[in-house]
């Protein structure tokens, strides 16, 4: 057996505080073993190590082998780690518990006020940011640029890093100050009322003298407690935000009665969809769900801008119930659409317009990507075909004495015909698109008219081709002369920077 027993055996006797006498007379052996085991003479049987480690709660291994202080630093580091932990585990936990313990007007106050204590933290912490920061560049301005700029950047990034910590640990601990240690106070007064079968009137009095902070019936936290007021500029800001909460939940409350309204309105313009079956079905159980989904909206918000109570278990089965209806009321409009056609390129659709003009050498026609078809004939006038949708109307901007170009063009701007035209449409379970656009164009006159018209056209499109390209050289151009004007004003700057540091040094 080596020396470190009996180096040990001192050591813990000493931190103990006991003497060689106190110690044998534990161990039931006499002083002299005790000093002899010190002194390395002679060693204690095994019963007896034993018993030391028991007493003071070591291991053999440590005991006989190691140095003893150094085992207890390392346990009391990890017991340090342990505790830390179980620390933040424990606040978390009772943090949760809180929470759910708490009435809503009382989260909504904690919840204010710990984002009213961020806010003043990040101005604060913006303010010092600053300072230091210039402090730093004054501090390093001597170096080089790469190495000023790369301690700056270390410098800068330490300080947001104590800055966030720093502002993390005040949030926490001023949480834990005003919430969470009034939150086991309270727990305790529970726990002690508890014990008593009944609570005299004293005790009555007393709790209805310091307004009780447990609602009798669920068991919820109200925060108001005389000795744990809100500080009276957060109560008078905190009643100034909701002040201003609710006039925004009035002008939203009239936004959900105009949507309220047009929900009814569709309600009963949806009948003129009647022959339509399922579809007919599903719009009805969709715009009435709706309705009622926003009638309870409404009343959440009435009932929060007058404080008044809700019947939340009624508004959120009924919540539920429609929104079940709703789904059903989709469901029935797919399944109504799936029996409509889809028709675009139908000829009974289209109508045709038709123009006549005299020829002229420089005469163009402007097609606006429609389809051309140029048709010879005797004509040696210009006659022009136009098929536009049967419910639409066209107009052409063309003078023959002062213009060379037949610029034509459709509008559909009579919405009473438009309305008619759709709904008997869905009621025959088409959908017809309806649009302003020329399908197509028929162009009839001899062949040499045709030619030069097809030559103009030509000619025409190359003007445009060209003014591209002039367009596009000259916006290359500026791009280069700006990215050039770029890299000049970043060389000026990196050179007055350059000088700066220089005199500053």
């Amino acid at each position: 057996m080596s020396n470190r027993f009996s180096e040990n055996l001192k050591k813990i006797r000493k931190e103990n505080n006991l003497s060689q006498e106190q110690l044998a007379d534990e161990l039931g052996v006499s002083r002299q073993a005790i000093s002899k085991w010190e002194s390395a003479v002679s060693y204690p049987e095994m019963d007896k190590i034993i018993a030391l480690c028991d007493k003071f709660d070591l291991n053999i291994d440590d005991l006989l082998h190691k140095d003893i202080r150094e085992v207890k630093g390392e346990e009391e580091s990890r017991k340090k780690i342990y505790n830390s932990i179980d620390d933040f585990l424990r606040y978390i936990t009772n943090t949760i518990n809180l929470f759910s313990n708490m009435s809503f007007k009382s989260k909504i106050k904690c919840l204010f006020e710990q984002f009213v204590i961020m806010l003043v933290l990040f101005f604060m912490s913006m303010i010092i940011y600053s300072v230091l920061e210039n402090l730093f560049r004054h501090f390093v301005a001597f170096l080089p640029n790469r190495a000023y700029e790369f301690i700056i950047n270390i410098l800068n990034s330490i300080l947001i890093v104590f800055l966030l910590l720093g502002s993390f640990i005040i949030i926490t601990h001023i949480f834990k100050v005003r919430y969470l240690d009034y939150y086991d106070k309270l727990l305790k007064n529970l726990d002690s009322q508890s014990t008593n079968n009944s609570v005299d009137s004293k005790d009555d009095e007393y709790n209805k003298n310091s307004k009780v902070v447990f609602q009798k019936n669920n068991n919820k936290i109200i925060i108001r407690d005389p000795k744990h007021s809100e500080y009276k500029f957060m109560n008078n800001l905190y009643k100034i935000v909701i002040f201003v909460i609710k006039l925004f939940a009035l002008w939203f409350g009239l936004f959900v009665v105009f949507v309220l309204i047009c929900l009814l309105l569709s309600f009963v313009l949806s009948f003129l969809l009647y022959k339509t079956g399922f579809l007919f079905v599903g719009l009805l159980l969709t715009i009435f769900s709706s309705s009622i989904i926003t009638i309870i909206i409404l009343l959440l918000i009435i009932n929060f801008v007058f404080n008044r109570k809700n019947d939340k278990k009624k508004m959120i089965w009924t919540f539920i119930s429609f929104l079940v209806i709703f789904g059903i009321g989709c469901g029935f409009v797919f399944l109504g659409l799936l029996s409509f056609d889809v028709i675009e390129n139908d000829d009974s659709n289209f109508k045709t317009i038709v123009y006549e003009y005299n020829m002229k050498d420089d005469l163009l026609i402007s097609f606006n990507n429609s389809k051309v078809e140029y048709i010879t004939s005797d004509n040696s006038n210009i006659k022009l075909e136009y098929s536009i949708s049967k419910y639409c109307e066209m107009d052409v901007h063309y003078n023959e004495e002062t213009d060379n170009t037949i610029m034509p063009f459709a509008y559909c701007q009579n919405p009473t015909k438009l309305i008619r035209a759709f709904l008997n449409n869905i009621n025959d379970k088409k959908i017809i698109p309806i649009n302003s656009r020329i399908e197509r164009v028929r162009v009839y006159t001899n062949q040499s008219n045709i030619d030069i018209l097809k030559n103009n056209y030509s000619n025409y499109l190359k003007e445009i081709e060209d003014e591209n390209i002039i367009r596009n050289d000259y916006e290359n151009r500026i791009n280069e002369l700006e990215k050039q004007n770029n890299d000049l004003q970043q060389e000026v700057y990196d050179l007055q920077e350059q000088l700066s540091n220089q005199r500053s040094s």
